[in-house]
C-alpha cells in the first residue's frame, strides 16, 4: 500500500512539473487528407464438398487516399485525448488467384474507421499517439461460377503516429496503423466453399487543417 502511495505521489510531481504547453496546440476540431502505402495480407480459403481444402494468403502493396477528421483536447500537462472518424479507398485491385482449380478474388471498394487517440506533447508543436478503435470494409467478391458479391467486413484496427503542428492551424502527420478484419465464408451451389479473413499494414503521411 506504501508503494502505491509512493508511486501516485511521485506521478502526480511528475505531472505537476510537467512544463505548460501553449493553449490551442492541438486542442479543437481538425479535417484533412492521406496519401498512404497499403500492404493487404488475406488469407483465402477454398473448401470443395470433397477433399483437402487450399489456402494462399495474398501479400499486395498499393497506394490509398482517403479523408480523416475528429476532435481532441491537449491538457496543460502535454497529454492529449480525442476521437477521430476515417475513410479511405484504394487505388489499385488484387488480381485473381486460383486456388483448387478455381479463380477467386477480393476487390476492396473502400474501408471506415472510428477509433479514440491518446498521446503526449514532446514539445509544444509535436504529438506523438497512439490510436485504437472499430472499422469497416465493403468489397467486391469474385467467387466460383463467376459469381459476384458485395459484403462488408466488420474488424479492429491499432495504430502509433507523429503529429507535427505548422502555426495555428496546419497539422501534418506520419502514421502506421494494423487492421485486422473478421473471416467472411460464401457458399454457392455447386460450387466450393470461399473464405476470406482479410488484414491490412497502412503506412499514411497526412496534412490537417484545425479549425
Amino acid at each position: 500500500m506504501k508503494k502505491v502511495i509512493a508511486f501516485g505521489t511521485l506521478l502526480a510531481l511528475g505531472l505537476s512539473a510537467a512544463p505548460a504547453y501553449a493553449e490551442g496546440t492541438f486542442s479543437g476540431f481538425y479535417a484533412g487528407a492521406e496519401v498512404a502505402a497499403a500492404r493487404s495480407d488475406t488469407k483465402t480459403t477454398v473448401t470443395p464438398a470433397t477433399g483437402a481444402a487450399a489456402s494462399r494468403t495474398s501479400k499486395k502493396t498499393q497506394a490509398d487516399v482517403g479523408l480523416f477528421g475528429g476532435y481532441g483536447y491537449q491538457f496543460d500537462n502535454g497529454f492529449y485525448l480525442g476521437a477521430e472518424a476515417s475513410a479511405n479507398r484504394p487505388t489499385a485491385q488484387h488480381k485473381a488467384i486460383t486456388l483448387s482449380g478455381v479463380s477467386v478474388r477480393e476487390r476492396p471498394q473502400y474501408e471506415l474507421a472510428l477509433k479514440g487517440v491518446a498521446g503526449i506533447g514532446i514539445s509544444d508543436s509535436t504529438l506523438v499517439y497512439a490510436s485504437a478503435g472499430v472499422s469497416q470494409s465493403k468489397a467486391k467478391y469474385l467467387l466460383p461460377n463467376n459469381v459476384t458479391r458485395k459484403a462488408t467486413s466488420s474488424g479492429r484496427v491499432i495504430g502509433v503516429g507523429v503529429a507535427q503542428a505548422f502555426g495555428d492551424n496546419l497539422i501534418g502527420r506520419v502514421e502506421y496503423e494494423n487492421t485486422t478484419y473478421d473471416r467472411k465464408s460464401f457458399a454457392t451451389t455447386g460450387a466450393p466453399t470461399v473464405t476470406y479473413k482479410p488484414a491490412s499494414n497502412r503506412l499514411s503521411v497526412g496534412l490537417a487543417y484545425k479549425f
